[in-house]
């Protein structure tokens, strides 16, 4: 089996098994704006393969995603699960942000 194709599965049933497991949804605050919530699975669907991959280029919906969650992109890599910050604060998390026009952040 290939490392990448384990590495997936592993990362897969991690995920399942997470009892905390940050999530996202947009609020809207008492004076009408709106505010993100994290949920690294929001992020981490469409843009996996690109974050576990350095030859896979993010998709457009992988963009859109990454640019609605760029506020939660610190949440992500310092306060996490050790597998959300494994792949954000990794050169693939960096390509991942790089390619979507999205500043890495300096957390």
């Amino acid at each position: 089996m290939k490392f990448t194709t384990l590495t997936l599965l592993v990362l897969v049933i991690v995920i399942e098994l997470s009892p905390t497991l940050i999530r996202a949804t947009m609020v809207e605050g008492p004076t009408g704006d709106q505010k993100v919530t994290c949920n690294v699975l929001d992020v981490m669907i469409p843009c996996l393969l690109p974050l576990t991959n350095k030859l896979i280029m993010p998709t457009p919906h992988c963009c859109q995603v990454m640019r609605e969650h760029e506020t939660c992109l610190c949440q992500f890599i310092k306060g996490g699960e050790w597998w959300s910050q494994a792949l954000f604060n990794s050169p693939n998390g960096q390509k991942t942000c790089k390619a979507c026009n999205i500043p890495y952040p300096k957390c």
